[in-house]
């Protein structure tokens, strides 16, 4: 069988009564807007005198070199991604070095500020420019002047010194030790200059400027595998960012092309420095072939058989390659020997061997990124300590290298020699003369084609230097956003309204949490849910005569429901004798005075034959709703005492005092009011009252405070628990529940009194009760407007 879902289950036990929550907040309403106001002044003040930041942003793309034409096996290849190392090229962008070119350049650290009479602010583009007249090394610190424009002059004061210099041009040009700057009006904005202005100049250390540059470049890719970086920068001025990113990216291009030229000039040196002795070489074999023939007589002679000719030429073709490169490894090896390390080594020069040229190159490319990675993160960087150690590995191999090669070319030109003596043996008939000439020859061919090939070389070094392009295609140069960064109106404002609402929601729930004490009957309800509330009492309203006629006949018509109330909750006496009803509270000043009279008042109206009888003999409280002294008025303690009195001569009759009911005062204060009230005799006149009266009240002292109201507690038929709204501690409710469960106080049934119903407290209305200003008269409805501004009058007041 299929069951349902018990929904119920699901549903919460208490909702939340969010009128009610409301209802806590609303009269503190003026608050909210006050704070409110405070809060869009502050964030309009905020807004007024913060610098706008603006975001500028330049995208580069960095090149991959275009020299590497072998198959590369490397993965990163074959995944299409880019060879290009982005790290090093950011950690060069954002390096100090560049930083301080770029800041020399445009002369950042001179910071200009125009002086307001609530705050200074920076300008970009002012009338003057100031330029520190000294070396810069010796800024050591921030010099800081007081330029003030006078139409035809400065004055200059030095914040530092407090020494003052007064101008009589716009040039200044006259430096001094106290004023060591020179200032010269902007061509374009000079104009301004005629009004007297005030400007600040600040001059910074370069170091200090190029370090704030780098710490606020923003340089990251434009995604995981993309070469393209994305350099931003963050500045109140936008001209002024794209100034300092596009002269960044300038000085990084001029940077990347002096790299690569290095190589290059490297390589024409050392070819100027060889032209120079093979020159003088060539000179000295044409100076010997010239003597040679003019000392033998030979002008022409005769070839030789065409196979002998071919098989010499070829043995001497061998043996002329071989020296050629003899000659090369013999160049590079004393360049090696003779330059110092950390040097490039000229590359390409014409060696046939492919190992000691690609180590060569390798050497040379090591030591370009070493010197890059220098810029960046200095010498003693482990990383840099590791290049230069690897770097002296690699000139060691390729000395090795070079060695080895020479010594393997010794070995071949050897064997070479060998057979051009043979092939030489075969020409026996052939004049010596003609082979001194031909070796002579040789020679001269052999130093002409090594002038030749330096000469091929250093053309092509001298093309790579005039068309060395930088390593990087800028794809948009730097643009401001036109939005700002910060700070944003519209965040500011939503956060200004925000925190003018937090803060006083926010003061006032800690104080509502603070707050111990009760207000309305669902706070008592929450406490003690056993024991009847028989009225809420609403504050009697002083003001206007309209006003207290209004909250008058609001506490009639109150008490006379609490006198229905209580009549329903006290149980029926024996041969219809009257009913006592004891009135009490916890501690003094919670109204049960107020309470008990005007409970009284309320029987009265209902044709009731009603005494209030004064029972708080320490502090006796009845007489002033008389207007009586309470030292001319005998009352209850006396005739507790005085067994000659009667205490229906003390009471107070009707009618005399404009009331309807009878009143037995407290009489004289006693100094043992407990065993007056324990005494027999106020048991008797407990039986004799309630055989005379219909409604016996007894306003008795706080239970809280003294025990007389438990001694005589057990004469009650039912006991109203006074409780005063924002006065009465929520622990006095629990201790009221324990004394009804220990049978202390019979029947117990609360009151709460003084409770301001058009404060709020979740409702959005009077105490009407239905009931208008008088009987017979209509109800008159309360706009939500009207309680509000009942509210302002009650705080006034």
């Amino acid at each position: 069988m299929n069951s349902q879902p018990d929904f119920d289950f699901f549903e919460k036990e208490e909702s939340i009564n969010y009128k009610e929550i409301i209802g806590k907040y609303l009269p503190y309403w003026p608050w909210f807007i006050l704070s409110v106001l405070l809060a869009y002044g502050a964030a309009s003040l905020f807004l007024r005198y913060t610098p706008v930041i603006y975001k500028t942003e330049a995208k580069v793309k960095m090149l991959e070199g275009k020299e590497k034409s072998n198959v590369s096996l490397d993965i990163s290849t074959l995944l299409n991604k880019g060879s290009v190392n982005l790290e090093n090229d950011i950690a060069l962008l954002k390096s100090f070095n560049l930083s301080q070119k770029v800041v020399r350049n445009l002369d950042l650290n001179v910071n200009y500020f125009s002086l307001g009479k609530i705050s200074n602010k920076q300008i970009f583009d002012p009338p003057f420019r100031v330029k520190f007249a000294l070396d810069e090394n010796e800024i050591g610190q921030t010099f800081s002047f007081k330029i003030t424009s006078s139409g035809s002059g400065y004055v200059i004061e030095n914040l530092q010194s407090g020494k003052t210099l007064q101008t009589k041009e716009l040039l200044f040009t006259n430096p001094n030790q106290d004023f060591p700057i020179s200032i010269e009006p902007n061509s374009q904005l000079g104009s301004s200059l005629q009004k007297e202005i005030q400007y600040e100049v600040k001059i910074s250390p370069i170091a200090n400027a190029a370090k704030n540059l780098s710490n606020s470049l923003q340089i990251q890719t434009d995604g995981k595998n993309s070469s393209i970086i994305l350099i931003s920068l963050q500045h109140s001025d936008g001209k002024k960012a794209q100034k300092i990113i596009n002269n960044l990216i300038q000085v990084f291009e001029e940077d990347g092309v002096q790299d690569n030229q290095l190589v290059s000039k490297r390589t024409i040196e050392f070819v100027d420095e060889r032209f120079k002795y093979i020159s003088e070489e060539l000179n000295d074999i044409e100076i010997e072939k010239r003597n040679f023939k003019k000392n033998n007589k030979i002008s022409f002679v005769e070839g030789d058989a065409a196979s002998s000719i071919q098989s010499k030429t070829i043995k001497e073709q061998a043996l002329f390659d071989m020296e050629t490169q003899l000659l090369l490894a013999q160049m590079l090896k004393d360049n090696l020997q003779n330059e110092k390390e950390m040097e490039l080594l000229p590359s390409n020069i014409g060696i046939q061997n492919g190992t000691i040229s690609g180590s060569v190159d390798r050497y040379n490319s090591s030591l370009l990124e070493l010197e890059k990675l220098k810029t960046s993160a200095g010498s003693n960087n482990p990383a840099v300590k590791l290049g230069i150690s690897q770097l002296a590995d690699q000139r060691k191999n390729i000395i090795n290298s070079v060695n080895s090669y020479y010594n393997q070319l010794v070995a071949t030109r050897n064997q070479s020699d060998l057979g051009k003596r043979q092939a030489t043996g075969s020409f026996a008939s052939i004049p010596e003369k003609e082979r001194v000439l031909r070796e002579i020859d040789r020679q001269q061919n052999l130093k002409e084609s090594l002038y030749l090939l330096l000469l091929q070389k250093r053309e092509e070094a001298a093309i790579n230097l005039a068309i060395t392009q930088p390593n990087t295609k800028i794809i948009d140069l730097a643009i401001t956003n036109d939005s700002p960064v910060y700070p944003k109106r519209q965040q500011v404002f939503l956060l200004a309204l925000l925190a003018g609402l937090v803060l006083p929601f926010g003061i006032l729930y800690l104080l509502f949490l603070l707050d111990d004490k009760i207000y309305l009957a669902a706070d008592v309800e929450k406490i003690n849910k056993s024991t009847p509330i028989l009225a809420e009492l609403p504050t009697f309203m002083k003001g206007s005569e309209f006003e207290e006629r209004e909250s008058l006949v609001q506490n009639l018509e109150a008490f006379r429901t609490l006198a229905h109330n209580a009549d329903f909750v006290t149980p029926p006496t024996e041969d219809n004798k009257g009913s006592v009803y004891f009135v009490t509270s916890a501690i003094k000043g919670e109204g049960k005075t107020f309470v008990a009279f005007n409970l009284a008042n309320a029987y009265a109206h209902l044709n009731k034959k009603v005494l209030i009888v004064g029972c708080d003999l320490r502090n006796p409280q009845l007489h002033k709703h008389l207007e009586e002294s309470r030292k001319n008025n005998k009352g209850l303690s006396n005739y507790l005492y005085d067994p000659a009195l009667n205490w229906q001569n003390l009471i107070l009759k009707k009618n005399v005092f404009n009331f309807s009911f009878d009143i037995l005062l407290a009489g004289d204060i006693p100094p043992n009011p407990t065993l007056l009230l324990s005494s027999a005799r106020f048991q008797e006149f407990i039986r004799e009252s309630k055989e005379l009266y219909d409604i016996i009240i007894l306003d008795t002292p706080p239970t809280l405070l003294v025990t007389d109201s438990l001694i005589i507690s057990k004469y009650a038929e039912t006991t109203i628990f006074v409780l005063r709204s924002g006065k009465t501690e929520k622990d006095l409710v629990k201790y009221s529940s324990k004394l009804s469960q220990d049978k202390k106080l019979i029947n117990i049934g609360y009151v709460i009194n003084d409770i301001d119903f058009k404060r709020g407290y979740g409702y959005g209305y009077g105490y009407n009760y239905g009931y208008g200003y008088g009987y017979g008269r209509d109800v008159e409805k309360i706009s939500f407007w009207k309680i509000i501004l009942n509210s302002i009058k009650r705080k006034k007041r």
